[in-house]
């Protein structure tokens, strides 16, 4: 598999794992951060357990495991440790799993914040936790890594997508399932695109709208 391919089958399973859990994430960080995590799908808990993150199994968790020596970053000092891992049917289900954890923990509450405005940086910084709580990862230098892989692919250009409840244009609210993605070029601006189900007159009102606001979960 080429690394496009696995990018784009990540975020693909990123966005259909969000919609399924509710969860705002951003898909294109998603893909570069398991990228990062497993090697581009070639690391040994990728090859045999579909770990993508590396998540380890805790006392909740009653699936299949995988024991696996790993590297943590112990009081600024790289340590070799053995570690349980969970093991997955295949990468769309550790994707799955990877949003239900992220909408669940609330140390992720940033990640998740940032993920309603389609905001990749705010999501990989909010990863790492806020002071006393844990992060995604030990490394310290985690959050640049995945940035740089997004950088180097092409995946900090827009769009990105946001979920929302609400949508307030030109000072009127709108309720209802508004999916929308917003991009940022220097020579186009600031762009949204929008997509609503429920009522697709919307874009008419978009057409004319001279402030569009986006609210809810």
């Amino acid at each position: 598999m080429s690394r496009r391919i696995f990018l784009d089958s990540v975020e693909r399973y990123a966005y259909r794992a969000a919609q399924n859990e509710s969860v705002p994430v951003v898909p294109k960080a998603v893909a570069a951060q398991a990228a990062l995590e497993s090697d581009w799908g070639r690391s040994q808990l990728a090859l045999e357990g579909n770990n993508l993150f590396g998540v380890k199994a805790g006392t909740s968790w009653s699936g299949p495991v995988l024991e696996l020596q790993t590297w943590e970053v112990i009081d600024g000092q790289r340590v070799q440790t053995v570690a349980r891992f969970r093991r997955y049917e295949d990468f769309e289900a550790a994707v799955q799993d990877y949003v239900s954890i992220i909408g669940r923990l609330s140390w992720y509450r940033d990640a998740v914040e940032a993920a309603r405005y389609g905001d990749p940086y705010g999501y990989i910084y909010g990863l790492e936790g806020r002071a006393g709580e844990p992060g995604w990862a030990t490394d310290p230098d985690y959050a640049r890594k995945v940035l740089a892989i997004m950088r180097e692919y092409g995946l900090l250009d827009g769009p990105h997508p946001i979920w929302a409840d609400q949508l307030n244009v030109n000072g009127r609210w709108f309720a209802g399932e508004f999916r929308a993605s917003i991009a940022y070029t220097p020579t186009a601006g600031l762009k949204i695109y929008l997509r609503s189900d429920a009522d697709r007159s919307i874009w008419t009102r978009l057409v004319r709208a001279w402030s569009v606001l986006f609210g809810g979960r």
